[in-house]
């Protein structure tokens, strides 16, 4: 790295100039461990941790908020923060995980714990470049 590069980034770093970060699960232990704070807790930035900024995740919270769709980051931390105000969520177990390789996905079904009652929630992960991101968040009714 030339000089004038590296004072470049360390003035950047100084001045508190955000650096420009992937935005995707580094294995699966990690998603499985943000996920489950993240809907357990209702930490919004634990499960927006896990999204590519260049791709749009699948939201469905039938019941809970009207906004279903696909939706980049920004959008989906907004619904997240929605859904997590109005269902308050009171904890997050993983009850089943698969792997289909075929298509380089982790498919994980967990109960969800929430003010009113508990929900089935279904997550999918893809795999590209040995990076985990989500690509569907749903949840329906017990």
């Amino acid at each position: 790295m030339r000089l004038w590069t590296k004072l470049a980034l360390a003035t950047a770093l100084a001045l508190g100039m955000p650096v420009i970060a992937s935005a995707q699960y580094k294995d699966l232990d990690t998603a499985l461990s943000n996920l489950t704070r993240g809907f357990g807790d209702g930490d919004t930035q634990a499960i927006v941790s896990g999204m590519a900024e260049d791709e749009k995740v699948q939201l469905q919270f039938q019941g809970l908020i009207d906004q279903t769709g696909f939706y980049g980051r920004d959008q989906a931390t907004y619904i997240l923060e929605q859904l997590f105000s109005k269902a308050k969520p009171t904890g997050f177990v993983q009850q089943h995980a698969q792997k289909v390789s075929a298509e380089a996905q982790y498919q994980i079904t967990g109960q969800w714990s929430v003010a009113g009652g508990a929900r089935t929630l279904y997550i999918t992960l893809h795999n590209k470049g040995d990076k985990w991101s989500i690509v569907s968040l749903k949840s329906a009714g017990k």
